[in-house]
């Protein structure tokens, strides 16, 4: 399903080169459920913004299915983003002037009649708990309840694929085990494959596997309880 061959990403700050990400290579199978932890920052995000297309890698080959999301341009990658892939981020990244059944609703505006966008929503927000607030601003939502509506809108246009980046980081410890709940009954339900970034081990030790990521590089593998040092 996702494939990394030899990434390379850098940034320059403060005029200097500052490589993020060197040499990375790894393969996620479809289906499976995969975190990827390591201390801030190790390059764990930028791995999963890369794999999104969200930004160009320097080197290397990155695939999504048959897809060569290296070789896509914008318009490309917006139509690989739309159909394959839901997105859940840390900060939310709900529009504060829409409400939670608006924000469900946005991805799927080029895509279906009226009707079936509204439908699509309301299931979507129905299946993470919040049928009840389809009318509720951000403002009006805890912060456990903003990431259920980020994650019906992740699921709303059905993906084989969700990244969620830090979903739990700006949430209590109790909220954020719902959350992670919440996803692993996706995973099991839909059969979506999962890439997790988190900095909790004990989350990260749920997934069926788990990426461990140091200065850049992928140093360690856990999968099935079988260690695989890189």
């Amino acid at each position: 399903m996702i494939t990394l061959k030899s990434i390379r990403k850098s940034y320059i700050s403060g005029g200097e080169k500052v490589e993020v990400l060197k040499d990375v290579s790894l393969s996620i199978d479809k289906g499976k459920y995969v975190s990827i932890t390591g201390p801030s920052g190790s390059g764990k995000s930028t791995l999963l913004h890369l794999i999104g297309g969200l930004e160009p890698i320097d080197e290397g080959e990155i695939w999504v299915g048959e897809q060569p999301v290296h070789k896509m341009k914008d318009n490309d990658l917006a139509k690989l983003r739309l159909k394959k892939i839901g997105y859940v981020f840390q900060q939310f990244q709900l529009l504060s002037t829409a409400t939670a059944l608006e924000n469900v609703m946005m991805p799927l505006l080029t895509m279906f009649s009226s009707a079936e966008i509204k439908k699509n929503a309301e299931e979507a927000l129905t299946r993470v708990g919040l049928a009840h607030r389809l009318h509720h601003l951000p403002s009006r939502l805890s912060g456990g309840e903003q990431q259920r509506v980020a994650i019906a809108r992740a699921l709303v246009t059905k993906p084989e694929i969700i990244l969620a980046d830090e979903p739990t980081g700006n949430l209590d410890s109790e909220t954020g085990n719902k959350i992670i709940e919440l996803l692993e009954e996706v995973h099991a339900t839909d059969g979506v494959t999962i890439v997790l970034i988190t900095q909790d081990p004990a989350l990260a030790k749920r997934a069926q596997e788990t990426i461990h990521v140091l200065d850049g590089a992928v140093n360690k593998i856990e999968s099935e309880k079988v260690e695989v040092v890189v």
